[in-house]
């Protein structure tokens, strides 16, 4: 997970952290069919921005592995609870974070 935090006073941060963030994402992931059924896996890597209320707002893929696997890396990141917003000088303020969706078969 990587965030742009500079000049940040304090970085966002979504339910339990990063290990609620993992949680999270194992627990909202759906393997779309048609990727499971051709054998699809990888990792999908999201970028977003946390706005001053700590909603996500622009999720955008920036890896791609497959369109199935892109749209349901997105729908997890936009079905994501409001974080706490970064702060600068004591202000909410936006943040842009990237994030790794990895789709993998067992």
């Amino acid at each position: 997970i990587k965030s742009r935090t500079t000049g940040t006073d304090s970085i966002v941060v979504v339910g339990k952290g990063a290990n609620g963030l993992l949680e999270y994402t194992r627990q909202s992931l759906r393997y779309p069919v048609i990727a499971e059924e051709n054998g699809v896996q990888g990792r999908v890597v999201v970028t977003f921005v946390i706005d001053a209320d700590g909603a996500i707002i622009d999720p955008k893929v920036i890896k791609s592995v497959d369109p199935t696997l892109d749209k349901e890396a997105v729908r997890i990141i936009k079905a994501m609870p409001k974080w706490t917003p970064g702060r600068k000088n004591g202000i909410a303020v936006k943040v842009k974070y990237t994030i790794p969706v990895t789709f993998r078969l067992q």
